[in-house]
């Protein structure tokens, strides 16, 4: 129950001991009441109204009393209850932040050992741009020693020429040395252009290897490439075009460390799958161990298909893969064409475009490797008489590379 103010009590006991007073007054002078007892009673009754107002003043200052007591229990137990919540959310924050930290070390290392391991490569190809650096400079003195010599040589010549004049004898000798020294010099000058094209060259492989590994950043090591495998340059092509089409199936022909590259370049666009296709069962469980390895086996499928007689149209016969095993494919994006192994046979893979591109897809893309040799130019060629719905270009790669597509219905 709330109480009156004091202030206000004090005004309704001064009015009631007024109204009192005034009645006992009055009560006096009418000779109703003795003035002494009237006296009394008005002292009575301002004492007890002045009690009155103490009392409620006391009981109004318990109560409000007891209301802030109340209220700071309240108060005490909230605080309580939030200093628990807080010492949970520390121990949380506590527990999260170790996790924070474990997830980072962990993530740290895997970074650390990725850039090891480009650090690695990147130095292993630096060394071996030294070691060619400095076998050009050696090159290039021999040959300005050279050029000195073959001076003096064109020197002596010169004279033994004006000997020969007297000398018929001495004449054939001096023309005899005159060739050999042309000789020499075209020589000299065709291998240091050769030097000067094999540096250029293994200056792109290596400029073409360092995009892969940015873009892609593999997560174990690889194979090199080049010799058997593809070239940087090749797979760099490829990559573009997975990047650009976004094709829903890749299929190569052959597999190792190509199909890993292409496998991270699809797993990075999004969707689809590699299919490589390999004749050697052997090196197939190799290539398969090698996707594993880099956590793509649900990207890439290597799959066994050995080398059986293929007929044409024309009822010739070429080896070429079981063709059981692309029956399932259609809707092909890009195809490969980097096997089966040209020593097999000279048109080895020209079974390639009569075979898979029925299963392609219209807009698909079909790259073939190693076009520098006679026998995949002759497969080329080929194809583009043979299939008016492609188009060709070469590509400027370390092996040569042709690229056709299949011009949409």
């Amino acid at each position: 129950m709330r109480t009156l103010p004091p202030r206000l009590l004090l005004i309704i006991g001064a009015a009631c001991t007024g109204v009192a007073v005034v009645a006992l007054v009055m009560l006096s002078a009418a000779g109703i009441l003795e003035p002494v007892p009237a006296v009394q009673i008005a002292l009575a009754v301002v004492t007890l109204a002045a009690a009155a107002v103490i009392v409620m003043s006391g009981r109004r200052t318990d109560g409000k009393a007891l209301r802030i007591d109340a209220r700071t229990k309240r108060h005490e137990a909230a605080l309580a209850r939030t200093e628990q919540s807080l010492a949970k959310l520390a121990g949380s924050l506590d527990e999260f932040t170790g996790r924070l930290e474990e997830a980072g070390r962990l993530q740290a290392r895997g970074v650390l050992a990725a850039l090891g391991e480009d650090r690695m490569e990147l130095a292993a190809q630096a060394e071996r741009l030294e070691l060619l650096a400095g076998t050009v400079a050696r090159i290039d003195t021999t040959v300005r020693e050279s050029a000195a010599d073959l001076d003096e040589l064109r020197k002596l010549r010169h004279d033994h020429e004006q000997l020969a004049t007297v000398t018929g004898g001495a004449a054939a000798a001096v023309r005899h040395l005159g060739e050999r020294l042309d000789t020499l010099e075209t020589t000299l000058r065709e291998g240091q252009a050769d030097l000067a094209g094999s540096v250029r060259q293994t200056y792109a492989q290596l400029e073409a290897l360092v995009d892969l590994r940015a873009l892609l950043q593999p997560r174990a090591p690889l194979p090199r490439l080049r010799g058997w495998a593809a070239s940087p340059d090749v797979l760099r092509l490829l990559i573009e075009r997975i990047a650009v089409d976004r094709p829903g199936l890749v299929v190569e022909c052959g597999s190792g460390s190509s199909s890993v590259w292409l496998g991270y370049a699809v797993q990075r666009s999004g969707g689809g799958r590699v299919v490589a296709l390999e004749h050697d069962e052997r090196f197939a469980e190799t290539s398969r161990d090698l996707v594993a390895a880099h956590g793509l086996q649900d990207v890439v499928e290597i799959r066994h298909a050995p080398l059986t007689p293929w007929t044409s149209e024309e009822a010739e016969t070429i080896p070429w893969y079981d063709t059981s095993a692309v029956s399932d494919l259609t809707e092909i994006g890009l195809v490969f064409v980097d096997g089966p192994p040209g020593a097999t046979d000279p048109l080895v893979r020209y079974p390639a475009v009569p075979v898979l591109l029925p299963r392609c897809a219209d807009g698909a893309w079909i790259v073939l490797d190693d076009t520098a040799r006679p026998a995949e130019r002759e497969v080329a060629d080929r194809w583009l008489r043979e299939r008016p719905e492609l188009a060709g270009t070469s590509y400027p790669a370390e092996k040569g590379a042709m690229v056709f597509r299949r011009t949409p219905r």
